[in-house]
């Protein structure tokens, strides 16, 4: 081993020792210490979110390093030296599985179709596809599958894509309200079941819990059928969408 091996070595050993000393003073409460701890491995964390994100990025105004920072702390509290040797390696898996539920999380807000792009006689959903940050193409086949998926849960109900179009609600309000129909149908286990197997709303039922009138419930039967698959589903994106129209107010059409 030569000169320079053996300098290296004992810079490794020297870190591992003061990152043991710090997450034991850390360990028994010392919130001050944590916090020089954070600061000492500043330049690791940003290191760390440069290798996930490719771009350097200011602390002080990226959600990125926020994510990071968060997940530094994370390693903190559940590192177990028996399990993982080196702490350094065991925080920069667990910073970048964090940073990648951020990206994944960002990917599915940034996915909003309206039901007017499932038509079938138009191409406007591939065109966004392939416009969108859906790069992968196991995402977008996944995806169209889905996509495939909800038809024929919709056509169970003798409801086509083009029903859903013509059926939304044009007023917010309406729509918010409709949302919070179909959300109480799909949590009740007993209606949802009911409307499984019969292929009709429990109209009767559901009016005990929500507090529209029997007419609305008629009129939008279909839409709220279409809503109640999808909170029912494991279909992320279509839900993602159903929340981000009822939290931002937009139009489903």
């Amino acid at each position: 081993m030569d000169w320079r091996s053996q300098n290296t070595n004992q810079k490794k050993n020297q870190t591992k020792k003061i990152i043991r000393e710090y997450l034991e003073k850390i360990s028994l409460g010392d919130s001050s210490v944590r916090e020089d701890f954070i600061i000492k491995f500043k330049p690791f964390i940003l290191k760390q979110v440069f290798r996930a994100t490719d771009k350097y990025v200011e602390p002080e105004n990226s959600e990125e390093y926020s994510v990071a920072l968060l997940a530094f702390n994370e390693a903190i509290d559940t590192y177990d030296e028996k399990k993982h040797p080196n702490f350094l390696v065991f925080c920069e898996q667990v910073i970048r599985r964090r940073l990648i539920d951020h990206k994944r999380k960002n990917k599915k807000n940034s996915m909003v179709f309206p039901f007017s792009y499932f038509e079938s006689d138009d191409n406007r959903l591939e065109n966004s596809l392939f416009q969108s940050d859906m790069n992968d193409g196991t995402e977008r086949l996944e995806f169209l599958e889905d996509i495939d998926y909800f038809k024929d849960q919709l056509a169970c109900f003798n409801i086509s894509f083009r029903d859903l179009v013509l059926c939304t609600p044009k007023h917010r309000d309406s729509r918010e309200s409709l949302i919070n129909v179909a959300r109480t149908l799909a949590s009740d286990d007993d209606l949802y079941g009911k409307l499984k197997r019969k292929k009709k709303i429990p109209t009767p039922d559901l009016l005990k819990l929500t507090s529209v009138s029997r007419r609305t419930i008629e009129r939008n039967k279909k839409y709220i059928i279409a809503v109640s698959l999808i909170l029912r589903s494991n279909l992320e994106i279509f839900k993602e969408y159903a929340e981000y129209c009822k939290e931002r107010r937009v139009d489903m059409r």
